[in-house]
């Protein structure tokens, strides 16, 4: 049984994770009505939870600190958000959200810190199944809440929200569950043999509220990255046995984009899309107009998406001719927020993690050892369409950024002890638990 403190910890993180999801609170304050009111709540219960992690930072400083200083990019990245208070076209709102996306980072690092990638996942599926249990209780018995009906004039009604704002959030959500689920089920970390099918129920059940939700770019991309673990999982053998497995799926791979390039307009009408991305080509058209007025440096975090009293977001919407909510495109948002300098940053830090991800794949056989990569890979699949890249109180900022610094840690530490992968694979998570803990 674990000890209270470290229990009340585990607490505490599933408790923020789920917070972070932006589940629950906004369902309940819409009441079924279509219009999402102004969440009073949740911004007090994130100030707790800085505060907390604040006072667990200095419980564990020198800790703090020697984790901090695993990665520079993010903390450089960070700088720029920061700065760009300077130039911001809405001085209102980006040094609020820049400290906001301060605490979440430092709550990542903290949880990294902490926290083995085998912890993290575990606790990751906890938060995530509270989602899930949520979700099919107010699908099935608050279907006022549950379910699409008056949303968007009741286009997509029948289909599944739960206890998300938007079915394609929930999708989007369960896309992210169905691999947390389904490496934790593989990491088998449930000792009796009588509640390992828990983790199976979890990734089920996920790959069942993509389905309801009847999100195709959550189908799409769920059903890739199944198709892209077992590639990851390649890479760990000899170079023999991995040139051919390569070329054989870029052959499919390449196959499947020219049958689908050659009958472009069938496919889009059966998804019910056109070939514009359901005008997403036309907003990054209008951004690219404004993102070459200021170039290096954007307009600020946070800064360009917000109502008709601001110049930016009006150009946007009368340009568009509808009042769009973001650029649909998480690199595109960056892009005009915070310039070359801060697009560059980002994707120095996502190309340096995503290298370290490949080495410490190779010098691992546990399961883990795939996570960084797979997490990454969805980051990437989810923002050509959509914006979750960097978000304040985001679930998807804090596991980038805990993966970031977990993966140097664990890298790093792997090196030093120079187990044998035989041996990491049995025991090195629990050694990093236990040296984490004791």
């Amino acid at each position: 049984m674990p000890k209270l403190p470290k229990l009340a910890e585990q607490i505490f993180v599933v408790f923020t994770l789920f917070l972070s999801t932006s589940a629950l609170i906004p369902v309940l304050i819409e009441g079924g009505s279509g219009s999402i009111g102004n969440d009073s709540y949740s911004p007090k219960f994130f100030m707790l939870v800085y505060t907390i992690t604040f006072l667990l930072i200095v419980k564990h400083q020198k800790n703090f600190v020697r984790a901090a200083q695993k990665d520079i990019w993010i903390w450089v990245f960070l700088g720029i958000v920061l700065a760009s208070t300077l130039w911001t076209v809405a001085p209102d709102i980006t040094p609020r959200r820049s400290i906001l996306l301060l605490g979440t980072s430092v709550f990542a690092v903290y949880m990294a810190m902490r926290f083995t990638l085998r912890e993290q996942l575990q606790l990751l599926a906890c938060a995530l199944g509270i989602v899930i249990i949520l979700s099919f209780m107010f699908a099935i018995g608050l279907p006022k809440y549950g379910l699409m009906t008056v949303q968007e004039g009741g286009i997509h009604a029948g289909s599944w929200r739960g206890i998300m704002t938007h079915k394609n959030i929930l999708g989007r959500l369960m896309n992210l569950s169905s691999i947390v689920f389904l490496f934790v089920a593989m990491s088998n970390p449930i000792q009796n043999p009588r509640y390992r099918w828990v983790p199976w129920a979890g990734f089920i059940l996920s790959i069942a509220l993509i389905v309801l939700s009847t999100s195709t770019t959550s189908l799409v991309v769920c059903l890739s990255l199944m198709a892209i673990l077992p590639l990851y999982r390649s890479w760990r053998r000899n170079y023999n046995q991995l040139i051919p497995l390569s070329i054989a799926l870029i052959l499919t791979v390449g196959s499947i984009l020219t049958l689908l390039l050659d009958n472009l307009p069938i496919v889009a009408d059966a998804f019910g899309k056109d070939l514009t991305l359901t005008g997403r080509t036309d907003i990054w058209s209008a951004m690219f107009d404004l993102i070459w007025e200021r170039p290096w440096l954007g307009y600020g975090f946070n800064a360009v998406w917000r109502d008709w009293g601001s110049e930016i977001t009006a150009y946007l919407w009368r340009t568009l001719a509808w009042e769009c909510p973001y650029g649909h495109n998480g690199f595109m948002d960056l892009f005009i927020e915070l310039g070359i300098a801060g697009l560059v940053v980002f994707i120095l830090s996502f190309i340096t993690t995503f290298f370290k991800g490949v080495m410490w794949l190779r010098i691992t056989q546990c399961i883990e050892g795939a996570w960084p990569l797979m997490y990454l890979t969805f980051l990437v699949m989810y923002n050509i369409s959509e914006s979750t890249l960097v978000e304040t109180n985001s679930i998807f900022w804090i596991v980038y950024v805990s993966t970031v610094f977990s993966l140097a840690i664990e890298y790093r530490e792997a090196k030093n002890y120079q187990y044998h992968p035989s041996f990491i694979k049995q025991d090195w998570m629990n050694v990093r638990a236990f040296t984490k803990h004791k």
